[in-house]
């Protein structure tokens, strides 16, 4: 499935509803070296604005009702939003995403992939990693 994000990287918002809101916990960075665990919940939407992190790609932030996205993963044909608010399952919720941010991806990720193609047509050097 692709998620609304790949269809439309452009779309700064949009209506749709929750399928599901369970307990969860995100490890973070505190302190410089520590890790913190922040309790909250995994927010399943029926489809999503916000990109979940993968293929080398950071994930976007955004809102849900105006409750901050604090990371977005995939799980199988699913995005878990992690949020520490509890959303409830069937409301119809309104999804906008940070654009500075994802814009700034946007620009990033094209950027690599143009050199990436020059270094391989002029060079013939591979990228292998980011």
């Amino acid at each position: 499935m692709a998620f609304r994000c790949q269809r439309d990287s452009y779309a700064r918002q949009f209506t749709t509803t929750v399928v599901s809101c369970r307990p969860a916990e995100l490890q973070t960075e505190g302190s410089p070296g520590q890790k913190e665990v922040l309790r909250g919940f995994h927010v399943v939407l029926e489809d999503t604005l916000l990109f979940p992190e993968g293929g080398g790609q950071p994930d976007d932030r955004g809102t849900i009702n105006d409750i901050s996205v604090l990371r977005v993963t995939r799980r199988g044909i699913q995005a878990d939003h992690f949020t520490q608010t509890p959303l409830d399952p069937g409301s119809q919720v309104l999804v906008r995403v940070d654009w500075e941010r994802r814009f700034d991806h946007m620009q990033q990720h094209s950027g690599q992939h143009l050199i990436t193609a020059v270094a391989d047509h002029l060079f013939e050097l591979k990228t292998t990693s980011w």
